[in-house]
């Protein structure tokens, strides 16, 4: 948590989004960059010359670039922090310039304000969010207005038992330390499940052995599936954080399988932690 990008538009969500950045590169001696993201495409089309050729474009970019930092110098002088976060203004599609600023900075984590999604605007286009947490390839961070870091002392994990994540537990295990928190290890006990719960609750203990967890209780819920079943264990515990692997899916594969983690997301209070496992496991 050393680079923590935090996209930025000045809204009361991104502003709680700045702020819980801020406490973790306090916390772990990181920096954090602001990225605002203007997206002029409209402004292209309604000044179109008669020969197809943009109008002022770039002066236009450039002035909404002198007007954004001019905002930004603001919000500084508000936070009263001891770290001054940095700013950059760049063009394009959100989810598009957030991905290539990760690259380009080198962040290692991204921090997003959310407030979900649902109905058919979530299975069309989903949340930004959801974009990056499919996408990015550091860690994400979810949260919704006014969460805190100092409030969160619990981790929901919720797992599938599976012994061929080292990489992903590690992250946690480093996750777990940074926040000096407990870990709890969640199974999700759907109908189509044989498995006893005791049988469960030992093949829970067997992996954090295995990966030499400490600090940890296992549970185990039953639900009709694994979404509700987080959602209803992280209910119960407020001013947790919830920490899942996203396997990235996009396109047509994405909208027949979905995600799990992009759906707690979009409906849970809770702050979610996310890891894409395409590339690492």
């Amino acid at each position: 948590m050393k680079k923590i990008l935090v996209p930025f538009d000045f809204s009361v969500l991104s502003m709680s989004a700045l702020r819980f950045a801020i406490e973790l590169a306090e916390a772990a001696g990181g920096e954090v960059i602001a990225l605002h993201v203007v997206n002029i495409t409209p402004v292209y089309l309604e000044n179109l010359d008669p020969t197809g050729y943009a109008v002022g474009s770039a002066s236009i970019l450039s002035e909404l670039g002198r007007e954004a930092t001019a905002n930004f110098t603001r919000v500084r002088s508000e936070l009263k922090t001891r770290l001054e976060p940095g700013f950059r203004v760049e063009q394009g599609l959100l989810h598009q310039v957030i991905i290539k600023t990760i690259h380009e900075t080198e962040a290692d984590l991204v921090v997003m304000g959310t407030n979900g999604s649902s109905g058919l605007a979530e299975v069309i286009v989903g949340s930004n969010t959801e974009k990056i947490v499919r996408t990015a390839p550091v860690p994400v961070i979810s949260i919704h207005k006014g969460q805190k870091l100092s409030q969160i002392r619990n981790i929901v994990f919720p797992t599938t038992i599976d012994l061929q994540q080292h990489r992903f537990i590690w992250q946690i295990r480093a996750l777990q330390s940074f926040l000096g928190a407990h870990l709890h290890l969640l199974y999700v006990k759907t109908p189509d499940s044989r498995d006893t719960d005791q049988a469960l609750t030992h093949m829970l203990s067997d992996l954090a052995e295995y990966y030499a967890l400490t600090e940890y209780s296992v549970h185990v819920t039953h639900a009709p599936n694994e979404e509700k079943g987080v959602l209803k264990f992280a209910a119960r515990m407020p001013g947790s954080m919830i920490a899942m692997a996203t396997h990235g899916y996009t396109g047509l594969t994405h909208l027949v399988l979905g995600s799990v983690a992009e759906n707690v997301i979009n409906h849970t209070h809770e702050a979610v932690w996310t890891y894409k496992l395409s590339e690492h496991v």
